[in-house]
């Protein structure tokens, strides 16, 4: 198989985007943009997960090795699961078309993400899977609320990335070249060294809202629609969690202090993110800054500075991702307030059984994936004598309960409206393959766990 065949599912993904803003055009029948773009999603994670491991191709610039793998299908399979829900219930059902373009376009670049060996195809791997995000963010162009908080989130980004963009520069500098090997044989340069690190950093923990740069998400989510919120706030997280990653692993040995920033950046983020979660009546602003909290969590691992704590991180990050999206596109069936839950367990039994899933998972209750998720990244930080962060990163969890179960108390205990909202098959179905991930994935933890630590 030549080089050009690996990337099968790239080339999947961009037909598929094409196909998607012309396809309604032709069959002139709504959501057979979505449905479609479904399937190029899946074709890709397939043939991604047949694809499996390979060497670097293309002079070194991309490289398939374990954490690509498992990312690219759990990107491809992500996209696929909510493009299936896109078809049925829609957004703005005269541009759906777009919407599904876009998806595919931003899951595309995120795959390019995980599998780059080199800054400058990084870069640009980066803005194709935000550029996206941003329009995404703002699609609901006749709404002020939603293009202020897609400006701030444009704005944000794109400054952040400059600084990243900044720092890349020093490291080509430093190294004599942009490919990652080379970077990481390259002998450390002290303070420019550092400088460029955490330039570099600065950019990706504001595109993950770590605290302190997480200022844009909650007024972004709040403007955009719930169901741009479920794409935006997963999908482009894990590439950019898995990009994190591979970029200490060839940073750390010259700045030996960059564990330390991530235990300060992780510290941040989960004391701010459950704190302010937990006064918040908007679901949008509740998972923002849940968001913000869970990425203290994988920066945590990330601080272990170890093999294992590398996995660990990429392995929270999907455990996040399945319960966050689902929760999220619940939200966009019922509405967009903590109160638009209630009653939800008479009217809709199966959604409310659904979200105590969801919400125990990402609280980190058993059996649940994110049980697992927090368990492998806390054995991880303990190992690497993080016991003051842990203990921390417990005790957040423990509040993280409160502002979960407000809405769980909403729909079992609060008398609410009585209509339902429609029910409508490809949706049902796409927010039950995301709950039955959250309820299984647990299985797999310790092959997956292993296998992406193969990698490191």
């Amino acid at each position: 198989m030549s080089a050009l065949a690996w990337f099968i599912p790239e080339y999947l993904l961009l037909a598929g985007a094409f196909f998607a803003l012309f396809a309604e055009l032709i069959v002139r029948r709504e959501g057979v943009a979505a449905a479609a773009g479904a399937l190029f999603a899946s074709l890709a994670a397939l043939s991604a997960l047949a694809i499996g491991v390979r060497p670097a191709a293309f002079g070194g610039v991309l490289e398939l090795d374990q954490v690509s793998v498992t990312v690219r299908v759990v990107l491809a399979t992500l996209s696929a699961v909510y493009l299936l829900w896109l078809a049925g219930r829609g957004m703005a059902p005269e541009r759906s078309r777009e919407a599904a373009a876009f998806v595919l376009l931003a899951t595309l670049g995120g795959m390019l993400m995980v599998a780059a060996r080199d800054l400058m195809v990084l870069f640009v791997s980066i803005e194709l899977a935000t550029m996206p995000a941003y329009l995404l963010m703002g699609y609901r162009r006749d709404d002020e609320h939603t293009l202020e908080g897609a400006l701030k989130y444009f704005l944000l980004s794109m400054t952040t990335s400059l600084v990243m963009l900044y720092g890349f520069s020093f490291l080509f500098g430093i190294a004599g070249s942009t490919s990652f090997a080379a970077i990481a044989e390259a002998p450390g340069a002290g303070l420019l060294g550092a400088f460029s690190a955490v330039f570099v950093f600065v950019g990706l923990l504001a595109k993950m809202s770590a605290a302190p740069f997480h200022y844009w998400a909650p007024d972004a989510y709040a403007g955009a629609s719930p169901a741009s919120v479920a794409f935006v706030s997963t999908v482009p997280k894990l590439a950019g969690a898995a990009v994190m990653v591979r970029l200490a692993v060839i940073l750390v040995p010259g700045v030996p202090a960059l564990p330390t920033v991530f235990a300060v950046a992780s510290l941040a983020s989960m004391l701010l993110g459950n704190l302010a979660a937990f006064p918040q009546s908007d679901v949008r602003r509740l998972m923002a800054y849940s968001g913000v909290a869970h990425t203290g969590y994988m920066l945590l691992a990330l601080s272990a500075g170890s093999a294992a704590g590398n996995a660990a991180a990429i392995y929270y990050t999907i455990a996040y991702a399945a319960p966050s999206m689902a929760i999220m596109l619940l939200a966009a069936e019922e509405g967009t307030a903590v109160d638009d839950f209630a009653g939800l367990a008479a009217r809709r039994p199966a959604a409310a059984w659904t979200s105590v899933v969801l919400l125990l998972s990402l609280v980190g209750v058993p059996p649940m994936v994110g049980m697992f998720g927090k368990l492998v990244l806390f054995t991880a930080a303990l190992d690497a004598g993080r016991l003051a962060l842990v203990l921390v990163a417990v005790a957040m969890s423990v509040v993280s309960a409160g502002y979960y179960f407000r809405v769980l108390r909403a729909a079992f205990f609060v008398g609410g409206r009585a209509e339902r909202v429609p029910r409508v098959l490809p949706a049902a179905v796409a927010v039950a393959l995301l709950t039955a991930a959250t309820l299984a994935l647990g299985v797999f933890t310790g092959p997956l766990v292993r296998w992406l630590t193969a990698a490191f």
